[in-house]
């Protein structure tokens, strides 16, 4: 369970450029009992010293990453569509990206969109987060080709994995001044891949 909990923590910490805008009571609990679960999947250690970092290597606790819901309220997919991924520079890639297709709540003028990526290195228990300039459209933009890079690049090494994480929100902007949305529809995360 410390290691649960340890690795939870950490996870938290690397999704902070996106966490830090989302509020939820629930959230730590139910991140426990994701990795958990994910713990559980771990088929190579012994019982009594499963691993989340060996659970996660396995498709199904890969799978139960990208299944979790941070905030039902707002599916960052179900809005935008699936982003191609290139597994050689971590891009993401929407060919036909439109924010006016985008379900805008009441007052919000613009969303800002911002990409991360988690290396989590297993031998020492660390996640590196890797992120991309946060990318605003207006409701009134129209389509276009959108593509994220992380702003330093990514060299692959082996035994680290990778958490493609996406975050969503939405603010009033009126003239130079900004107003973050605070309601339940206003703030979304969604992990796209692990790698």
């Amino acid at each position: 369970m410390t290691l649960c909990s340890v690795f939870v923590k950490e996870f938290k910490i690397g999704l902070h450029p996106i966490l830090k805008y989302y509020r939820d009571g629930t959230l730590h609990k139910r991140l426990m009992k994701l990795f958990m679960a994910i713990k559980a999947v771990d088929a190579k250690s012994a019982p009594g010293k499963l691993n989340v970092g060996e659970g996660l290597r396995t498709l199904k606790g890969q799978l139960l990453l990208r299944q979790f819901v941070f905030n039902p309220k707002l599916g960052i997919r179900q809005q935008l569509g699936n982003p191609q991924f290139n597994e050689e520079d971590f891009s993401l890639l929407w060919s036909d990206f439109d924010p006016s297709s985008t379900r805008f709540p009441n007052s919000a003028t613009h969303f800002e969109l911002q990409y991360l990526v988690l290396a989590y290195d297993s031998e020492r228990t660390v996640f590196t987060t890797y992120t991309a300039a946060p990318v605003r459209r207006a409701r009134k933009d129209g389509a276009e080709e959108l593509e994220l890079r992380t702003e330093k690049a990514i060299v692959k090494q082996k035994g680290v994995q990778y958490f493609l994480a996406i975050g969503l929100r939405f603010l009033e902007i009126l003239g130079e001044e900004e107003y973050p949305l605070l309601g339940q529809k206003a703030v979304g995360i969604e992990i796209l891949d692990v790698v």
